[in-house]
């Protein structure tokens, strides 16, 4: 019994469908919330235009809207696991700006490498990116919108059904 258990920890391919569902929801629910709040909540609106403005970002006032509304539409759609490729790869490119011009700066200077890069980690956006990278990786996994459609374009068209060419024309 223990060795099944172990087999199927180790090796199996079905082990990593629970985590992903768990990557793409949790970080979906995360990015939909804060992009919701940066679109809707005026004092997360002034949050989000100062930070793009002291990041040096070009047209903040434009920019904070479009970042605000893909976390917002990119996060719901990672919930549904619908484009979980494409928009963990806008997601992904979002934190990776957000802690170029950002988060680096939270670093203190005159670490050692070991010390740099533990403080790296405690970054938040450098866990997003490693989800987010999986995720581009994996895609959705089975428990996704992705999942379900590409199943049902797999599947073989039924051969009782003439296709549209087939089909004699009616003079």
């Amino acid at each position: 019994m223990h060795l099944k258990i172990m087999h199927y920890l180790i090796s199996h391919q079905k082990s990593k469908t629970i985590p992903l569902f768990l990557f793409r929801i949790s970080i979906g629910a995360f990015f939909f919330s804060s992009g919701f709040g940066k679109l809707f909540i005026p004092k997360n609106q002034m949050v989000m235009l100062e930070t793009m403005i002291h990041a040096g970002i070009p047209y903040p006032n434009i920019m904070a809207v479009v970042v605000a509304g893909l976390e917002t539409f990119g996060g719901f759609l990672l919930i549904l696991g619908f484009f979980s490729r494409f928009f963990s790869l806008i997601l992904f490119t979002i934190s990776l700006t957000a802690l170029l011009t950002v988060g680096l700066g939270q670093i203190p200077p005159g670490l050692n490498f070991l010390g740099w890069y533990s403080w790296l980690f405690y970054l938040p956006e450098t866990l997003y990116m490693l989800i987010l990278a999986s995720l581009m990786i994996e895609g959705g996994g089975k428990f996704s919108l992705d999942s379900i459609i590409s199943n049902k374009l797999s599947q073989p068209i039924s051969a009782t059904t003439p296709l549209k060419s087939e089909q004699p024309e009616n003079c």
